[in-house]
């Protein structure tokens, strides 16, 4: 693997070339390139846990998960991010750059948050993906802990809607994709925080 440097400003076309030869989860926004450090083991079993709950409960619907591994294109910020999970519901959408696959419709995305990318998750990543007319659900979950903010295109497409969950029973739904879950259903049972 080619090391990458933490941020580097470029073209789009040089951050596709990067992409390719590197294999590395790389982002790209406002032309700078920022490579994704590992997560911790808490964000992984966060992860893990939520991709699992809402792959289940998405068997039998026309709505589907993909995994951290899967870009998305926001062509209103000419941004490439790559989710912690995104849902899609009915036919996905693509732009294909160098053989690269970039969703361009997912209907929820998600983002784990950590000290390290909890700002630009929660302003930088929230601008761009409610710019995406087919987002409907915008779900942040803390890692240091209990804690879901879910955010939520209202009646009007502009409007978003803000709750926060933080009791282990708290119950919401993704309504794009008719998924409910309880706070401590993203969690798990191996992820536990001291009261």
């Amino acid at each position: 693997m080619i090391p990458v440097v933490t941020k580097r400003r470029m073209s789009e076309e040089e951050y596709f070339e990067l992409l390719e030869a590197s294999g590395e989860r790389l982002e790209y926004w406002d032309g700078v390139v920022e490579g994704l450090a590992g997560s911790t083991p808490i964000h992984s079993l966060i992860e893990s846990n939520l991709f699992g709950e809402i792959f289940k409960k998405l068997d039998g619907t026309d709505c589907f998960a993909l995994s951290p591994n899967q870009a998305i294109f926001v062509a209103a910020r000419s941004a490439y991010f790559f989710a912690d999970l995104s849902v899609v519901c009915g036919k996905a959408d693509w732009v294909e750059k160098r053989g690269i696959g970039c969703l361009i419709n997912p209907s929820v995305v998600v983002e784990v948050l950590s000290p390290s990318t909890s700002m630009k998750d929660e302003m930088v990543k929230f601008h761009a993906y409610t710019s995406l007319k087919s987002v409907r659900e915008y779900l942040l979950v803390s890692a240091d802990q209990y804690g879901v903010k879910l955010h939520e295109r209202a009646t009007g497409d502009e409007i978003w809607k803000t709750s926060i969950f933080q009791d282990p029973e708290d119950e919401f739904e993704l309504k794009s994709c008719g998924v409910r879950l309880k706070v401590r259903d993203v969690y798990g049972p191996r992820v536990v925080f001291e009261a």
